[in-house]
């Protein structure tokens, strides 16, 4: 009776003095674990819209480079957008970069202030085949702000929302006739993002 007591207060003696081990074992690992806005590099696809001088919808790739975590950041982006044309169908594709600086409000949530530039090879597409086509390319300049979510250690969430302003040609492609006009003009849209990101890095 005396050695299964002896043993018993051994026993939890050992407990007692483990599960504070292993407790403090886990919040040290919690505490050194990266979370997915210290890592150096990102992939994201999301979703795209215009508004404003045109109407668009579509989707876009970003690869991210943070070089400075927390604190500055540069994107390089293409996009694929149909836009809302009555001359034809009407396609577009962004390509371009953003700078960015991050600030934290907490491990898991930031704001970003972003710009950029951005060239657009916009094609119409006349009604009928054979006709001549209306393509132009566009370029322009962008600024604005956005919420990033970490979901994950390496998943995140964002909404971007940027003002673009264009200088672009006038065009016509409707029917069996296609134009460019020689005089660029400004071009201004609302632009809204969002989507997921995969970080990378150690």
């Amino acid at each position: 009776m005396r050695i299964g007591l002896m043993g018993l207060v051994a026993l939890a003696a050992t407990l007692g003095v483990s599960t504070p081990a292993r407790a403090a074992d886990a919040t040290s690992d919690d505490a050194t674990r990266r979370g997915a806005f210290e890592r150096p590099f990102a992939l994201s696809g999301y979703g795209v819209g215009w508004a404003g001088a045109y109407t668009a919808g579509g989707v876009g790739g970003r690869v991210r480079w943070e070089m400075a975590p927390g604190r500055f950041g540069v994107e390089l982006l293409a996009e694929h957008l149909i836009v809302d044309s009555p001359g034809g169908f009407r396609h577009d594709h962004p390509i371009g970069f953003n700078l960015y600086v991050p600030f934290a409000l907490s491990r898991s949530v930031r704001l970003r202030v972003l710009a950029g530039a951005c060239t657009v090879f916009s094609f119409v597409e006349p009604e009928h085949a054979g006709a001549p086509r209306a393509d132009d390319i566009l370029f322009g300049v962008h600024g604005g702000a956005g919420v990033e979510i970490a979901l994950a250690e390496r998943v995140s969430w964002f909404l971007d929302a940027q003002a673009i302003g264009y200088l672009a040609h006038d065009r016509t492609g409707k029917g069996w006739t296609g134009s460019v006009g020689g005089s660029e003009r400004p071009i201004a849209v609302l632009q809204p993002t969002t989507g997921l990101q995969i970080h990378l890095g150690r």
